[in-house]
């Protein structure tokens, strides 16, 4: 038989997992929310307190208290699509590779044009002139880097350009499967969370957790150049399920630890 009043230092770790509330989801299973530095509530009260008239040295003779809100804050790790929609309030498209011909753009000297799709540059990758009479040569007259086409000082393509009007030229390159996110696309989504962790402290023994009901924030930050490892932090509140009326029973979460 356990004990209720044994020490239990506690250094947590797990796995978050996440998924959709609504009864007819696209994506009713539970997905990993991906690594995770932190996870923590807070019960926040909205509390009222009386003074003590009646005697020297004050101090209260009645105080109310009730809760206000429960929060929650985690410190994703993991830049996964998912996680980075769900930071960003967004849904995620799969876009296959493809064979991509005559894309057109107006290019300038010394200057990069974003391509419509990222260009796997393993492959054969085509820059001709609008009518298609010229092919040009890469890393002299163009430099195709990571989604852009950049156009040197000296390339034959922008020579002519003399008043920076800009060259309209054609490309032929085959596109890389991606994973689009368009950013605040969606509105506030309910989410049922899981946390399947240990305590590493108690001989990682199983400590579980289950918010039943919650709406996240959009991530108050989103380094995309840093020296460390980026982090997407992000708040939820924790909102009170009623299809949970079971006496005794939590709307809002609960913990099991093991004995």
């Amino acid at each position: 038989m356990g004990s209720l009043t044994r020490n239990r230092s506690f250094i947590g770790g797990g796995k978050l997992w996440i998924r959709e509330k609504a009864a007819g989801s696209t994506t009713p299973q539970m997905y990993a929310f991906g690594n995770a530095d932190s996870f923590s509530f807070a019960i926040n009260e909205d509390k009222k307190t009386q003074r003590n008239y009646q005697s020297p040295g004050g101090g209260n003779i009645a105080s109310q208290s009730a809760i206000t809100d429960v929060t929650a804050s985690v410190n994703a790790l993991s830049f996964q699509p998912r996680t980075l929609a769900l930071a960003l309030r967004s849904l995620v498209k799969t876009v296959a590779s493809a064979a991509i011909v005559g894309e057109t753009h107006k290019v300038y000297k010394d200057a990069l044009e974003p391509l419509t799709a990222i260009p796997d540059d393993t492959q054969s990758i085509t820059v001709t002139s609008q009518d298609g009479n010229t092919t040009f040569t890469v890393n002299t007259d163009y430099v195709i880097e990571h989604g852009g086409i950049y156009i040197p000082e000296g390339s034959t393509i922008t020579a002519a350009d003399s008043t920076n009007v800009g060259v309209d030229i054609k490309v032929d390159y085959n596109s890389l499967e991606t994973y689009t996110i368009e950013a605040i696309t969606q509105s506030a989504i309910e989410y049922e969370i899981f946390f399947n962790g240990f305590n590493d402290a108690d001989n990682g023994k199983p400590t579980t957790v289950t918010c039943h009901k919650v709406k996240f924030s959009p991530t108050q930050a989103l380094e995309l150049i840093s020296e460390d490892f980026g982090s997407l932090p992000m708040t939820f509140e924790v909102l009170a399920d009623d299809s949970i009326t079971a006496a005794g029973e939590s709307k809002y979460f609960n913990i099991k630890m093991v004995s």
